[in-house]
């Protein structure tokens, strides 16, 4: 009996062009007879067909297509077949929908099958599609590895194109939740501005920092610039740039990336302004926190507004000083879903304002708060409590007003584990120099947890208070019960911590892990530079190494002083599985060194101690992976070198970082095998020899070196200049004591070296000029650091070219160089540096006012410290306020100088005519102001004390 075809039609599907690589279906497929499997390995095998044949049931059809009922319902009503031009992977899958099963949806081919649904009308999977768009799934859940940009603008295309309004915003929505990825991805500049504007502009759009977004929408304006350049048309970007807050951007990269490239008024200002690039920079830069002024409720749309949205899981400040707690605060009241905990249904009031319940943001993990010294640390405590309780990373570093976070943090941020509240570290006292230490505030930190209670719910893992000197044994016994799960302790330059306060610290974690069951995990990282640690401690660290099962893997304990030789010995022969150990400026020794088994070592940093040649050649013979190795200084190595030493390819590894000092020759320098591409720091210091051709050949052959320190080095001018201009990768060159230097060095730098961001020369260019100077700042633009000494010709020129050149400074020091500051020009130096975070003067002439620290702390919003001389002092000496406004100034170094006797003329006339009045003067003491969190200390220190 034959079937009935007459209900039923056969279509002929072929996609386009024929493909001679690609074969026909013949045969006849009945699609009513066939189940999901069979329509899924159909439409797998439609990528490689020419053509299929399907029969379908007319009616089937008619029901579910508005084109094919059209057609069905006129001419071609009683054809067996139709023939049908369209992608058969996609049409077998609109087939498939019509048929009952679900479609194919993936972000791959969701553009395909819209514009297939949309002609065929086949309205179940335009509603499918438009659920699968709408889901979390095309929303939030992108893989990395997808590429998010090209399939979401193929699929915004086919949406806008056909009308579909849902999707397309829907796609809008998708790229403004995902926009941190797709910033990343190439294909960001392909993007057109109309789908750019809407994404920025949709209240979920998610991004880390404003910073990440500034640069994000500067490469795609230079990549639309670059192909107007070859035909295309470029959209305007000015609308887009307006959506760039220039408040929420840090002042150093505002100075390095848009002053004198865009004009800044084209970016979006929150504070009242003029249209020159001056007067919006000091808009920015004079910012204080303008929300402070008023109650917090009359600015809920004050700009600039920080972009939380439900997405967030990492929110980076770094660097925006202008910053308060009333931005984070009405950033919580405006944007996010309010919390569902019935416990915050109440209101909340900070600094006398009350608010309704805050938002609640649980995808917060990270919070980067670095140098933002005008968040006040108790409201910052209750905002955290409220609006991000599940934190895992709080990085503060460089805000000393916020130790107190670790005081009362508590059980209100259960999942955080890593908590950074370093500052820079602070001097270090060497035995003997301190003279006289007094305290003019008086202050203790409260303690406010509840030792009993914290165990079950604290979480800290990573904890770095690195500089703070006013944390004491009390509060680290305190930290030590609370936080049983320590694994990474940065408590370096904390010198009020004594031997015996480490030491009940380590005993103390020792007893929570037999408490809690974490026996045998302790710490992996532990750093106590500069502070007593002593032979106490050292005992202690013995003690849990020996039954310790998780081995510390990294120890720091530079510059402590108390450690004998024979306390190194026995700390080193109990932790042979170190990887990083530095122990720079202690009394490490042959004896103490042998006494380290290990093999394992990475980094190795024993600067100015004294081993020798033999034992240190015993280490790195062991030592395969090290890559980073720091011997400055080491006198004893000038009597038992490498030299004598077998040589061949014991030192050769694929070094990173090097450092060396005495005894060594190019004969040990070219044992090492520096000859490597991986090298990228390079430092020859006192004692240590390089000749020219080993220079060279080491410039020839590491062209990814960065930095490059000669101190006290011969080298010949043609071949210093001929090494350097070789490094086009250089971004640090430091110059000191060196025997000669050209006078035309810069120019040749400048020419060579156009990406150059720190540059020292240090006794080394007595004869640079003004003009020098001007040549060397047009080359190079991006100069981020700079310290000159003994440059004696310079003039005030010279700081007007600065001033004009880099205003992006961040480290200056002038020293030696007498006539470059004027009375006059003091105030163009601090105005004209506004990212300066570190400032050395030094016998520059007696032009500094009585008031210069108070205007340098008013000035400079970032600056962290300060040393200045005595000699320098106007009327001959400084002023200060002991209760000077929060800043982020740490320190401030004052040093002194006194007169040297002459052994034929007794003590010289200073004001005599043709005599310098630096001349005759040699350092007496410095006084050192230290600002922390609770009290400003003052000190009197014999040694001459700068900052590295």
């Amino acid at each position: 009996m034959e079937e009935d075809f007459s209900n039923s039609v056969v279509l002929v599907i072929t996609e386009g062009d024929h493909d001679s690589r690609k074969r026909s279906l013949s045969r006849e497929i009945d699609g009513q007879e066939m189940g999901c499997e069979e329509w899924q390995s159909l439409v797998a095998d439609s990528f490689t067909l020419n053509e299929i044949r399907i029969r379908v049931d007319k009616e089937l059809l008619s029901q579910h297509s508005t084109y094919f009922k059209g057609y069905l319902n006129f001419s071609e009503r009683n054809c067996e077949s139709l023939n049908v031009n369209w992608s058969l992977p996609i049409f077998c899958d609109l087939l498939r929908c019509i048929h009952g099963f679900e479609p194919c949806l993936s972000s791959s081919m969701i553009a395909s099958l819209i514009e297939g649904a949309i002609y065929f009308g086949v309205e179940d999977v335009i509603t499918k599609c438009k659920a699968w768009v709408a889901s979390d799934t095309f929303c939030v859940k992108w893989k990395i590895e997808d590429d998010l940009v090209s399939e979401l603008l193929s699929i915004w295309l086919s949406a806008t194109v056909n009308g579909v309004k849902s999707i397309e915003q829907l796609c809008i929505k998708s790229l403004a939740v995902n926009f941190a990825q797709a910033m990343r991805q190439e294909s960001f500049v392909t993007l057109p501005l109309s789908l750019l504007e809407a994404s920025i502009d949709h209240p979920q759009l998610t991004i880390k920092s404003e910073m990440d977004l500034c640069k994000a929408l500067l490469l795609w304006y230079e990549s639309q610039k670059r192909n107007s350049r070859n035909g295309a048309v470029v959209d305007d970007p000015i609308l887009l740039f307006k959506k760039i807050q220039l408040n929420l951007l840090p002042i150093d990269f505002i100075l390095r990336e848009l002053v004198g490239k865009y004009p800044l008024n084209i970016f979006h200002v929150s504070v009242a302004a003029t249209e020159s690039d001056v007067d919006v920079l000091n808009s920015i830069i004079d910012f204080k926190g303008e929300l402070a002024a008023k109650p917090v409720k009359d600015y809920l749309n004050f700009k600039p507004v920080i972009r939380l949205t439900d997405h967030l899981k990492e929110l980076d400040l770094s660097g925006c000083h202008q910053i308060t707690c009333h931005h984070l605060i009405s950033a919580a009241a405006q944007n996010g879903m309010k919390p569902k905990r019935i416990a915050q249904k109440t209101l909340v009031t900070i600094e006398q304002e009350t608010w309704p319940e805050l938002a609640e943001f649980i995808n917060l993990e990270t919070l980067i708060l670095s140098h933002c010294w005008r968040v006040e640390q108790r409201n910052l405590v209750t905002w955290l409590n409220l609006v991000c309780p599940n934190l895992r990373e709080l990085r503060a570093p460089h805000c000393p007003q916020l130790l107190q976070v670790i005081l009362e943090i508590g059980s209100g941020l259960p999942n955080l584990s890593v908590l950074d509240l370093s500052v820079s570290e602070e001097l270090v006292e060497i035995e003997g120099v301190v003279t006289r230490t007094k305290s003019t505030i008086s202050q203790r930190l409260p303690l406010r947890w509840s030792f009993g209670k914290l165990h079950e719910t604290n979480k800290l893992t990573d904890l770095s208070l690195r500089g703070h000197s006013e944390i004491t044994d009390e509060i680290l016994l305190f930290i030590a019960r609370s936080c049983p799960l320590l694994r990474v302790v940065d408590l370096g330059g904390c010198l009020e911590l004594s031997d015996v306060g480490f030491a009940a610290f380590l005993n103390f974690q020792e007893n929570l892990a037999f408490q809690w069951n974490c026996w045998g995990v302790f710490h992996q990282k532990l750093s106590a530079a500069g502070t007593r640690f002593g032979p106490v401690s050292c005992k202690a660290l013995i003690s849990q190494a020996n039954i310790s099962v998780n081995v510390l893997d990294t120890l720091n304990l530079n510059k402590c002083l108390a450690l004998g030789c024979g306390h190194l010995s026995n700390l080193l022969q109990v932790l042979p599985s170190l990887v990083s150990l530095e122990l720079a400026f202690t009394r490490l020794d042959d004896m103490a060194l042998s006494a380290f088994s290990g093999t394992s070592l990475r980094h190795l940093n024993i600067r100015e101690t004294k081993v020798s040649g033999g034992v240190l050649y015993r280490i790195l013979a062991r030592n395969f992976d090290l890559k980073d190795l720091n011997i400055r200084g080491c006198t004893q190595l000038a009597l038992n070198s490498f030299d004598h030493l077998p040589s061949e390819k014991t030192f050769e590894r694929m070094w990173e970082n090097v450092g060396i000092g005495w005894g060594l020759s190019d004969s040990t320098i070219s044992s090492f095998g520096f000859a490597s591409c991986t090298l990228q720091n390079f430092a020859v210091g006192v004692g240590g020899t390089i000749s020219e051709e080993t220079l060279l050949c080491i410039a020839e052959q590491c062209h990814e070196l960065k930095r490059l320190s000669l101190c006290f080095q011969f080298v010949a001018d043609e071949g210093l200049i001929q090494a350097v201009s070789q490094l086009k990768s250089l971004h640090t060159l430091e110059l000191q004591n060196m025997a000669c230097a050209p006078r035309n060095l810069l120019t040749e730098i400048a020419s060579s070296l156009p990406n150059l961001r720190n540059l020292k020369l240090e006794r080394v260019t007595p004869l640079l000029s003004d003009d020098d100077l001007l040549l060397f700042s047009q080359s190079c633009t991006g100069l981020q650091s700079l310290s000159l000494l003994g440059c004696h010709l310079l003039t005030s020129i010279s700081l007007s070219t600065m001033a004009h050149s880099w205003r992006g400074l961040q480290d200056l020091r002038l020293e030696e160089c007498k006539y470059i500051i004027t009375e006059e020009n003091v105030r163009l130096l601090l105005n004209s540096f506004p990212a300066l975070k570190l400032l050395h003067l030094r016998h520059i002439g007696k032009v500094l006012p009585e008031y210069f620290i108070l205007e340098a702390i008013r000035r400079l919003p970032l600056l962290q410290k300060l040393a200045i001389d005595l000699c320098d002092a106007a009327n001959e000496k400084f002023s200060f306020s002991e209760g000077v406004e929060r800043s982020a100034l740490k320190s401030v170094y004052i040093n002194r100088c006194k007169s040297v006797r002459d052994a034929f003329y007794g003590v010289r006339d200073l004001t005599s005519e043709g005599i310098s009045p630096y001349d005759s003067r040699t350092h007496k003491d410095t006084i050192v102001l230290e600002w922390n969190s609770v009290r400003l200390t003052e000190s009197v220190v014999n040694e001459r004390l700068t900052f590295e």
